[in-house]
């Protein structure tokens, strides 16, 4: 019986060290004036939502939890968590165009994750934004078991990325571009082009001597590896040996 108890207290520790919490909250609805709309922001969350299978796709929660997207019922309006503000005239025309002639039928996540590409696509990003969003949606798609859907979202990320390799960055976004690249590459079955990148990353990891982006480096050291254990098709998330 003590044994089982301990078992269960073991069970809630483990579950309670990494859970998020989340509180409901209102915000003004961007497109109908006067009208708010009921979201959840995050209560807490710990350093752990960093080692999440998300990470081999290098986007996180918030954005990857079902209460990050933000979603207006009178409106449509749809965005990820805490980007309903900054909206300029012109993008605000635009989605109010779109709502008027589009208007979502439900508040499903396939909705949701639709209304989220068309009104991001309506919206003045950079093209680091567009990428990460690219990678969200693949992830979303892969949660969802939409596996072809997800890697052909992955496609365009990955050509994205390759694009914006050749030109410059941030240390930082570098390596990062580097590890999707490998982790990518190796899952659209292209091996070769995988172990390259994995090498330039494994050099641009130590030749850089700014205390900058240690951690970040710290961290790609020891996820890296995971990489040769991606297989082509299916879903990104390697399965590691014990």
């Amino acid at each position: 019986m003590m044994q089982a108890i301990r078992l269960i207290l073991l069970m809630v520790l483990s579950f309670a060290t990494e859970a998020t919490t989340w509180g409901e909250s209102e915000v003004d609805d961007p497109i109908v004036e006067g009208e708010k709309c009921s979201v959840y922001e995050p209560l807490s969350y710990g350093g752990y939502i960093y080692n999440w299978p998300s990470k081999y796709d290098q986007v996180f929660w918030p954005l990857t939890d079902y209460n990050g997207i933000w979603f207006c019922e009178k409106s449509g309006f749809t965005s990820f968590i805490g980007d309903f503000s900054a909206l300029t005239v012109s993008e605000l025309a635009k989605i109010k165009k779109y709502l008027l002639e589009n208007p979502p039928k439900d508040s499903s996540i396939h909705t949701k994750l639709a209304l989220l590409e068309a009104l991001y696509s309506l919206r003045d990003t950079d093209t680091a934004f567009k990428n990460r969003l690219l990678r969200v949606f693949a992830r979303w798609h892969q949660h969802l078991e939409n596996y072809d859907k997800a890697n052909d979202y992955r496609r365009k990320a990955l050509a994205g990325i390759e694009l914006a390799l050749q030109g410059d960055m941030s240390e930082f976004k570098h390596l990062e571009y580097l590890y999707l690249a490998a982790n990518y590459s190796k899952q659209l079955g292209y091996k070769e082009a995988s172990d390259r990148y994995i090498s330039k990353l494994i050099s641009s990891l130590g030749n850089i001597k700014s205390e900058d982006n240690r951690g970040y480096i710290e961290y790609l050291q020891k996820l890296y590896p995971d990489t040769n254990y991606i297989e082509a098709g299916g879903v990104l998330d390697p399965v590691l040996p014990e």
